[in-house]
């Protein structure tokens, strides 16, 4: 399992972001240079999970994500799920009592507190916890996500400016709640140099999730330099953003992102949908509409997970995390 999986809608294809080709001026060395120092240690250890001892055995840091440890980080992080729980019962969600949150093995997860029978509902999904562009435009910057509509901003770009502004707000913000379950980092291909990528692409079984990874970083690349180009020279204060602020929302949406129900492959988030981790053949199946109920009796103690339908190489590609088919490539 990991965690903050990816989640699709209908189908278990890699996220389909918005792929169309734009010619603008790319980011200037000294930029390149900062960001590829900022990200040397994550991207090491993708490597370290693939088995490489080679490269970046330093980094520390779980490959799950960020996670707490000790007795003091897990009071903590059971604060910010019943802060979670109550904000979303408040907006009219329904969340089962028996859950909870808890780090095993380095690894954030959503278990049960006690005996749940098959059929008991999980989560009932309230339809106006949702993070797109409508909520963008009701929200405290709506008078700006008007301004990109009119612009033709990318749908999936004023998506991930929408989470991010929302981020920044820090305890002020009405989403703060559900942001505080999210990963802050992701130890994903986004965080490699094009020498690795290169090395990705010589490890067999790999080449799936090289291509998926040159996808997603053209996608980024196009959106991070239309803001630059387009939304920066004129925002205000509270919407200037760095390029790590933009690669924390694009991995957030990539992984987190359902698509819409009008099918246009626009994206969206849904409090709680992402937060337990994913689970090939797991007897839940993931859903943002309406409720979930138990597919299976569960014993307390024992993890809450969804199949996604996602891909192993999605799963590579988005976390940096070997798969069954991915076991055993080392150069």
């Amino acid at each position: 399992g990991l965690s903050s999986p990816a989640t699709r809608d209908p189908a278990p294809p890699p996220p389909q972001l918005v792929w169309r080709q734009i010619k603008m001026r790319v980011s200037t060395t000294l930029q390149l240079a900062v960001a590829l120092s900022a990200l040397a240690l994550v991207s090491g250890q993708f490597f370290v999970n693939l088995g490489d001892k080679k490269q970046g055995t330093e980094v520390a840091e779980p490959a799950g994500g960020d996670v707490a440890a000790g007795g003091d980080s897990q009071a903590a992080l059971q604060e910010e799920w019943t802060a979670f729980v109550k904000w979303f019962r408040s907006n009219g969600g329904i969340i089962s009592s028996k859950l909870t949150v808890k780090v095993r093995n380095g690894r954030q997860g959503v278990y049960f507190k006690e005996r749940m029978r098959r059929g008991e509902t999980i989560v009932s999904f309230p339809r106006n916890l949702r993070l797109d562009e409508k909520t963008a435009m009701k929200g405290k910057a709506g008078h700006i996500f008007q301004r990109l509509k009119s612009d033709n901003c990318y749908p999936d770009l004023m998506v991930i400016l929408h989470i991010v502004h929302e981020r920044s707000l820090g305890k002020d913000g009405f989403w703060n709640p559900y942001f505080k379950l999210l990963r802050s980092s992701y130890n994903n291909i986004m965080g490699l140099t094009e020498p690795q990528m290169k090395t990705l692409l010589r490890r067999p079984g790999c080449e799936n999730t090289y291509n998926l990874g040159v996808m997603m970083r053209r996608t980024f690349n196009n959106f991070y330099e239309w803001y630059k180009k387009n939304i920066e020279p004129w925002a205000p204060p509270e919407f200037q953003f760095t390029r790590d602020d933009i690669m924390w929302g694009f991995n957030t949406l990539v992984t987190c992102g359902w698509g819409q129900a009008n099918g246009n492959g626009d994206k969206q988030m849904v409090p709680f949908s992402d937060i337990p981790n994913h689970r090939r053949e797991s007897a839940q199946k993931a859903s943002n509409r309406g409720f979930i109920s138990a597919a299976k009796e569960y014993q307390a103690g024992e993890e809450l997970t969804f199949d996604y339908g996602l891909l192993n190489d999605a799963v590579l590609a988005y976390y940096g995390q070997p798969t069954p088919d991915c076991r055993g490539l080392k150069r």
